[in-house]
């Protein structure tokens, strides 16, 4: 007699086996995330007794698209040192061939969750001043992020704020023409139609994060900022 699982208990199995197994020193506690490329846990780190995040592929990647574009994510990470862009520790493979890498665990909000609650327009200010020097200090460094907006911003419970999610990021002379990178509503339109994404589509980006935080509620000049952008 064929007998059929229900599909949320498939899902719990397939999430089980890919679980990863880094051994040793690390031990793996629990997913907090999940998007189109990979997935990401929170780490015990037994060595220094501190909670870390593991980003992880959910799958193999044969032809290794994935895999480079992750490990570049990596080396981007490593090279922007600041207050509102996450430290990266370490990278690696896993045994079955996934790529991974370590970063701080960021706990908080996301900037579109943190914007439902009642702030002021002066403390909306104040993040979206946080999330520009970020994105400056970056493009300082020849780097454009190209995917900026609110779900990719974390505001932490002591207000600090950074800047996540630099899997689409890229060098400002790394051209990527003919590949769409970013989000409708917040990517440039030379982003849309597959263009070259520089320094200015990161510029229209904040614009639109601006515009997400006002939500209508800014004075004139501030409005004018968004449009400009």
């Amino acid at each position: 007699m064929r007998r059929w699982l229900p599909e949320a208990t498939l899902e719990h199995l397939r999430r089980v086996a890919e679980r990863p197994d880094l051994g040793g020193r690390y031990e793996v506690l629990d997913e907090i995330g999940r998007g189109g490329m990979g997935a990401v846990y929170r780490v015990r780190d037994r060595e220094l007794g501190r909670d870390v995040a593991l980003k992880v592929l959910s799958a193999p990647d044969p032809e290794g698209a994935f895999a480079a574009r992750m490990r570049n994510e990596a080396r981007i990470l490593a090279s922007l040192e600041h207050p509102g862009i996450v430290p990266i520790h370490d990278v690696g493979t896993l045994a079955d061939g996934r790529t991974w890498y370590l970063m701080k665990l960021v706990e908080g909000s996301r900037l579109d969750e943190h914007a439902r609650r009642a702030t002021s327009l002066a403390e909306r200010l104040r993040l979206f001043e946080r999330i520009c020097e970020a994105v400056a200090f970056a493009h300082a460094r020849g780097v454009v992020h190209r995917d900026l907006k609110p779900s990719n911003v974390m505001v932490g419970a002591f207000g600090e704020v950074l800047v996540l999610d630099w899997g689409v990021a890229g060098r400002v002379d790394c051209g990527d023409e003919g590949e769409v990178l970013g989000t409708p509503g917040f990517m440039a339109p030379e982003q849309a139609r597959g263009g070259a994404a520089g320094e200015r589509a990161d510029v229209f980006s904040l614009g639109a994060i601006l515009s997400f935080l006002l939500d209508g509620d800014g004075p004139a000049p501030l409005a004018a900022v968004c449009r400009k952008a």
